[in-house]
């Protein structure tokens, strides 16, 4: 192998290194937490107890540290509940009778009728599976009033831990995820561009592309979850004190995306209605120059929508003012070539093209104007200065992060507005680089 070859490996795998250390990060600080608060509780019950114990403090305290470690304020006190009510439950039964088939029926059932009672929802199970773990635990013959000190000592450190020491906000990871949606996008934008460069484009062909705009809703939802836990976490979190919020950015930034893969769908069932199939049966097939100024203008699209994903991502971080010119150019770019493909297309409806026809094409052109409106740069602007003032003071939740910048090329921009003059004609232009 040559030495441009190993060197591509040895960087291909520290990335992979890298990436599996990141992944892995989050869930051994978690385990550390849990251990620690187990531990700790059996330290302090040892401290304040004389006689035997139990573990009921240790188990108490994974139960409660694991439900109030994540989630909003309110969920976190639902989970907290839960989980006490439970053991709560068991401690009862365990003290008078203790561990049998009749008594382990008693706590599942009073759990359950308990978080009904309590309209705990999606957390009733829990109570009875707390139950069960803490009845099973208390087989030593402790005395009731120190079992009940131990359970009162795991709960207290179960809820304190966390507080003292939360949990990582995925702030990073949730806008990364925002970013790679808007990537995921505009990819489908430039594939569906090279296809109409490359010559006549058929029905088939146009559905191929149709598919991939649809499969970014899975990509919206990963991005999505994501979002909301940090929306969740932010109002639990101690790390969050005297930082400003950015979930309403990410959240306000990722419907954008969704509005826009919406249009994206709809632009490529109105273009896929507009080409013929494999056979040439169907609506004749736009003109060479109509489907050169297409291409372009769903390159510029792409470009728009990816420069939309950088600013919402770098509005986390502080880095605002090249994306925002980015996203400007771009934006005014694209209504460049709009307006020059809406001119081509005028013209050869005027040339022989049917009403119907001029519908479809139509649609094509409002799908376009759509994303215009969604990713509107001004509005996102105010919007962002509105959030901003709501914060007032505050710093970012984390620290800056660089990342790559692609600048627009002016020229560019002053070749398509000459473009516009009366007999020239569109060909194809270098890709630009997302």
């Amino acid at each position: 192998m040559s030495s441009n070859g190993l060197r591509a490996a040895r960087q291909c795998s520290t990335r992979a290194g890298a990436a599996l250390l990141e992944g892995w990060r989050p869930d051994l600080v978690n385990l550390v937490r849990v251990t620690t608060a187990a531990v700790l509780a059996y330290v302090i019950t040892r401290l304040v107890t004389v006689g035997p114990i139990d573990l009921t403090c240790s188990l108490t305290a994974i139960l409660v540290t694991q439900a109030s470690a994540t989630g909003s304020l309110r969920m976190g006190m639902v989970r907290v509940g839960a989980v006490l009510t439970g053991i709560g439950v068991a401690l009862v039964v365990s003290i008078w009778v203790g561990l049998t088939w009749w008594s382990l029926a008693v706590v599942i059932f009073a759990s359950l009728l308990l978080a009904s009672l309590l309209r705990l929802g999606p957390q009733a199970l829990e109570t009875p599976i707390s139950g069960m773990l803490i009845l099973g635990a208390s087989l030593q013959n402790t005395a009731a009033e120190t079992r009940v000190l131990t359970t009162l000592i795991g709960a207290g450190v179960g809820i304190a831990l966390p507080l003292l020491w939360p949990p990582a906000i995925p702030v990073g990871s949730a806008a990364t995820s925002v970013r790679a949606v808007a990537r995921r996008l505009s990819d489908v934008f430039t594939a569906a561009a090279t296809t109409l460069d490359e010559g006549p484009v058929t029905h088939e062909r146009l559905g191929g592309h149709l598919r991939a705009a649809r499969d970014v809703g899975d990509d919206l939802g990963r991005a999505g979850e994501l979002v909301g836990q940090v929306q969740e976490m932010w109002q639990w979190n101690t790390r969050t004190i005297g930082r400003a919020d950015v979930s309403p950015l990410l959240r306000s930034g990722l419907d954008s995306l969704q509005d826009c893969a919406s249009a994206t769908s709809a632009l490529f069932v109105a273009l896929s209605h507009e080409a013929p199939d494999e056979e040439g049966r169907g609506p004749s097939e736009f003109s060479a120059e109509v489907r050169a100024a297409m291409a372009v203008v769903l390159r510029d699209v792409g470009s728009c929508i990816d420069s939309f994903g950088q600013l919402v991502e770098a509005e986390t971080v502080g880095d605002l003012e090249q994306r925002r010119a980015l996203l400007d150019d771009n934006m005014e770019l694209l209504r460049e070539t709009r307006a020059i493909l809406t001119e081509l297309m005028l013209m050869e409806s005027g040339g022989g093209a049917g009403g119907g026809q001029w519908l479809l094409r139509g649609s094509i052109l409002r799908a376009v104007d759509r994303i215009l409106q969604v990713l509107d740069a001004p509005a996102r602007a105010a919007a962002h200065a509105r959030w901003r003032s709501e914060q007032g003071e505050r710093p970012l939740p984390g620290p800056t992060v660089s990342h790559e910048f692609a600048p627009l090329d002016r020229a560019l921009l002053i070749s398509l507005r000459r473009a516009r003059r009366p007999g020239r004609r569109w060909g194809r232009r270098p890709t630009r680089r997302p």
